[in-house]
């Protein structure tokens, strides 16, 4: 059976292919470190550990008052993080929070919550040596109080696409001035989940919605039934009171039509427009967050392409407990 079989042949064929996978390993090893350093994990120290778990704190807006250390003066790895949990924190988007900082790490982070609801106990190790170890105490006691911002977006451009803009998850208000345009918008708005508001100011263009203080009263009131027929499901009505038009007798008699129809209606004047703290778009949330009192709630007017920008930041907010609701939520 084996009268054929060359031993010498097979030796060398073993070893080409222990040759080439060990080129494939170098090559590898070496795309690794160049290419893609991110791909290879990271040892790391006692005081880079510490940083870390620092961090993910802040990243929930967790105060340093409610960190508190009990110190091994001579190992300060067997010291112990206790750390008093906000109420409305869940102490599992914590440990997902530590995962992801020290995913670069050769850290492992083990955990195991006492009882339910109660004080979990969480490891960081590195190989067999522990780093930190912490506890984590939810108390219902402290919450975050943060405030609550609902946002109105305004100047749509209906000749690009917005299906990005419609497929967010956050709970925003589309605000239109009332045109042709806006109807078939609307409509859209609704099969994406949203919902839409309406603005009536002195930029009311077609005819169909425009109302004057030279115009017959019959016309205005016509412009006023036309609203209400084509735009049956606006979640409210902004008045611009700033405008010429709610200055004049007209702005009286639109008041009036609103309130017989029992329609839910807003002053322009009550949201905040972003663009007014600054003309770059995170500038002036950062300082719109600043000027916050604790648990404020604030409605802001903000331009699409602006929201568009903003996007990505509202994660980091939503951490450390601003909570992003519907602005009807906030108008109620």
């Amino acid at each position: 059976m084996f009268r054929n079989f060359d031993l010498s042949k097979s030796a060398k064929y073993l070893f080409a292919v222990a040759l080439a996978l060990l080129v494939i390993t170098i090559i590898v090893e070496q795309y690794i470190s160049s290419e893609k350093p991110e791909l290879r994990k990271k040892q790391i120290t006692f005081n880079e550990a510490d940083s870390l778990f620092r961090q993910a704190l802040k990243n929930f807006g967790i105060d340093e008052q409610y960190l508190t250390i009990k110190r091994n003066k001579k190992d300060p790895a067997d010291s112990i993080y206790s750390v008093k949990v906000y109420s409305d924190v869940p102490v599992s988007l914590l440990l997902l929070e530590l995962e992801n900082l020290f995913s670069p790490t050769l850290a492992k982070i083990l955990s195991q919550e006492e009882s339910i609801g109660g004080k979990t106990i969480t490891k960081i190790n590195v190989d067999d040596n522990t780093l930190i170890t912490s506890e984590f105490i939810p108390d219902k006691n402290i919450s975050r109080e943060k405030g609550r911002i609902g946002f109105v977006v305004f100047n749509l451009d209906y000749s690009v696409d917005n299906t990005a803009i419609m497929n967010t998850p956050e709970q925003i208000i589309f605000m239109m001035i009332p045109s042709a345009e806006s109807k078939k918008f609307s409509s859209a708005v609704l099969s994406a989940g949203k919902r839409y508001a309406l603005l009536i100011n002195d930029d009311v263009r077609d005819l169909n919605y425009r109302m004057n203080e030279s115009y017959p009263t019959r016309r205005n009131k016509k412009s006023i039934e036309n609203i209400f027929k084509n735009f049956p499901s606006a979640a409210f009505i902004a008045i611009d009171d700033n405008s010429d038009l709610f200055e004049s007798a007209t702005g009286e008699f639109i008041i009036r039509e609103l309130d017989w129809r029992k329609a839910f209606y807003v002053k322009l004047s009550r949201f905040n427009l972003l663009e007014s703290y600054s003309s770059n778009v995170t500038n002036a949330f950062e300082e719109m967050i600043r000027t916050m009192k604790k648990n404020e709630s604030r409605i802001i007017l903000i331009d699409s392409k602006n929201f568009t920008e903003l996007l990505p930041l509202i994660p980091a907010y939503r951490k450390i407990g601003f909570k992003f609701v519907s602005a009807t939520e906030l108008l109620k």
